[in-house]
């Protein structure tokens, strides 16, 4: 009778599955507003912040394009005007790269975090160093901070920058 009782509290052990729960945990705070954890994000904006500054350094304005909001504020680094853009912004993009041949982007590393209620946005921060080859033969070395906004819809609404020299 003991080996039928034993046989079936290990068999019972057998057929319970692990089941796996992903919690997401707190990963900053915000110093503003009533919200004020911040939780991982997702993680597709991340690869699709690192696939849109491959993009901007390619030259691919419509890869770009894709991923934007109909309206896409802009904090440049210098002239601390904040411009708003109607997508498609493809000739902006361009002036921005017309004193260049070439450029080249080399993330560090990129992070994703949201406030995790419903419809909150998903702010993605990469830093990078670019180095800019002028049409002059010069060389422009920055190290680069831009942080992406998502908006609910999966869409970038908002790049704010910062860049300081590199040497």
């Amino acid at each position: 009778m003991k080996k039928i009782i034993l046989l079936f509290v290990f068999a019972a052990f057998l057929s319970c599955e692990t089941k796996t729960v992903e919690v997401n945990t707190q990963v900053g705070k915000a110093l503003y507003g009533d919200q004020n954890k911040l939780f991982a994000g997702n993680m597709d904006y991340a690869k699709t912040t690192i696939d849109v500054l491959k993009a901007y350094a390619d030259g691919n304005f419509d890869l770009i394009m894709e991923n934007m909001a109909d309206t896409v504020r802009f904090f440049p680094d210098k002239g601390g005007e904040l411009v708003t853009l109607v997508n498609p912004f493809n000739d902006f993009l361009a002036s921005m790269q017309e004193p260049y041949d070439s450029l080249t982007r080399g993330a560090y590393n990129v992070t994703s975090i949201t406030a995790g209620l419903e419809g909150s946005s998903t702010i993605i921060s990469v830093p990078f160093t670019e180095i800019r080859y002028l049409k002059d033969g010069s060389v422009e070395k920055e190290r680069v901070f831009e942080r992406f906004i998502f908006n609910p819809e999966g869409k970038i609404a908002r790049v704010n920058k910062w860049t300081a020299e590199l040497d």
